[in-house]
């Protein structure tokens, strides 16, 4: 009886043993992924060091290929949670009329503050050149967030024709994404300061002009 007791409580300490080795697995996958999404989208894909990656989440460059089957892998998935974030990010202030959640959508996204810091920024606006020489679930990420932040908008702008909604949403995304990607490429602070600033007033007065 006390050999069964005894490989009963072995048993029991093995299982949480494995339990925790796998709570912390799942822990480093994250901060692993979550540093080269990061990385992706402020220095793009090319950044990438698998071997700088791992020691910024405190492993080793071995331990690796625990988490992932090649470096395409990883990338893959941190252009997906790139995008995902992006998505929780767009979230905020749902509470507000549409008139003003567009506003806040605009402020928000043609800012210096967005601009200046793409690693916690929107990956639609950052990773568009990376995406299309990516794989196939970087490109079915990015397309998902592309047409979820179409359907966002075409909720919120003003058009009552569903076409026009439309159009206008697709509209206002290629705006507010081109002008910020253009802000951060253009080497004059004067012009880049010039592009969000006018992207955001032209964005404005559309919606003021469609509210009649």
């Amino acid at each position: 009886m006390t050999c069964v007791i005894l490989n009963v409580k072995t048993k029991r300490r093995k299982g949480r043993k494995m339990a925790r080795s796998q709570v912390e697995k799942e822990a480093s996958h994250t901060r692993i992924v979550k540093a080269a999404a990061a990385q992706i989208r402020q220095d793009g894909i090319d950044a990438v060091r698998v071997s700088e990656l791992m020691r910024e989440a405190g492993l080793t460059h071995g331990g690796f290929y625990r988490h992932f089957g090649s470096r395409e892998d990883l990338i893959e998935e941190a252009i997906d949670a790139a995008l995902t974030d992006g998505s929780r990010q767009a979230d905020t202030g749902e509470s507000l009329d549409p008139a003003a959640q567009l506003a806040q959508i605009i402020d928000g996204y043609v800012s210096k503050a967005h601009r200046d810091n793409p690693q916690v920024g929107c990956a639609v606006a950052a990773l568009p050149a990376d995406v299309s020489r990516s794989g196939s679930r970087a490109r079915q990420a990015y397309s998902r967030q592309v047409r979820r932040y179409i359907d966002r908008l075409g909720a919120l702008v003003r058009p009552a024709e569903p076409d026009t909604k439309r159009e206008e949403a697709i509209l206002t995304l290629c705006a507010l994404v081109g002008a910020v990607a253009m802000s951060r490429a253009v080497d004059d602070p004067d012009l880049s300061d010039e592009i969000l600033t006018r992207t955001a007033n032209a964005l404005h007065r559309r919606a003021n002009e469609a509210a009649g």
